[in-house]
């Protein structure tokens, strides 16, 4: 089972704001960050895995960083957090038919952020 963090549209806004160099793995705005988790979430799924999702929150990221003393966050930092021992919330993914989106959105997954991980996974 794989797990794939995915910030919220307030934790996103936060976490850019924040760390503006970490925006190539976490996308620019809210939409490049939903076709991201989609697109990872697609091929690890292709590739056989099972995804689960858990949002992200840039005070425990913080807190995160802050024990493991890191001062300027990268790309494998984000891949670190969360601690698995904390026991975040995990969401399967893909959401079941008809069930609500992944993102918090409260709308359908098909009708939502399914269609923007839907380019070429080659």
């Amino acid at each position: 089972m794989t797990l794939s963090v995915f910030w919220p549209p307030a934790e996103h806004a936060k976490l850019v704001a924040r760390w503006p160099h970490l925006v190539a793995e976490v996308g620019a705005t809210w939409d490049e960050h939903r076709q991201l988790v989609e697109r990872h979430c697609a091929l690890v799924t292709r590739a056989g895995h099972g995804v689960n999702q858990t949002p992200g929150n840039v005070a425990d990221f913080e807190a995160f960083l802050r024990d493991n003393g890191v001062r300027k966050p990268s790309a494998e930092d984000l891949l670190a957090y969360p601690d698995l021992r904390t026991g975040p919330a995990m969401i399967p993914w893909p959401p079941a038919r008809g069930a609500t989106c992944w993102c918090g959105s409260g709308r359908k997954y098909k009708q939502c952020c399914r269609p923007h991980g839907l380019g070429s996974l080659d």
